[in-house]
């Protein structure tokens, strides 16, 4: 395959009323850590895991929204990864990105009508009409970790809320 970037944003596109830019944009990671997400390094091989200097216990994700995210404790359980993810040969899965394991995690599916806050700024942001952004809890500060711009809708809540913006 010769673009898998454009591969998964023609999968992911049709099925959400986001307007295409803004669904890449959202799993890009890349593009909306540096603003809104917690100290991070990249890496691109286990090699250069022995040279982060983000506090451990890590969580580990990749640069691109794939579902492979978990935490790690140690150099070589990251090393591990990293090298497993390489070998996987998904060129999506090359670079992961290295932050600061939250003390909590909390989703929230939010909509341009209701979102607040730091939600608020990463959906106009990214320009997205809704998604579920993933919070992290440091010590009192949220960061975002995750943003999903093709959530399942799970909950009559959650389809009203996107009837109202149809």
């Amino acid at each position: 395959m010769r673009n898998p970037y454009a591969a998964v944003l023609g999968a992911l596109a049709p099925r959400s009323i986001n307007p295409p830019n803004a669904v890449l944009a959202a799993l890009n990671r890349l593009v909306w850590l540096p603003k809104f997400g917690p100290p991070f390094t990249v890496v691109s091989s286990d090699f250069s895991v022995e040279k982060v200097e983000v506090e451990k216990p890590w969580l580990l994700m990749t640069a691109w929204r794939l579902g492979l995210d978990g935490p790690v404790t140690s150099v070589e359980g990251a090393k591990s990864v990293v090298e497993h993810r390489l070998y996987m040969r998904n060129p999506l899965a090359k670079m992961s990105v290295v932050v600061p394991r939250p003390r909590r995690l909390a989703s929230v599916f939010a909509t341009v009508k209701t979102a607040t806050g730091l939600v608020a700024e990463v959906l106009q942001e990214l320009g997205l009409l809704y998604a579920e952004v993933t919070l992290g809890d440091y010590g009192g500060r949220l960061y975002v970790l995750d943003v999903d711009p093709v959530p399942p809708v799970e909950t009559r809540e959650e389809a009203t809320a996107l009837a109202e913006l149809i």
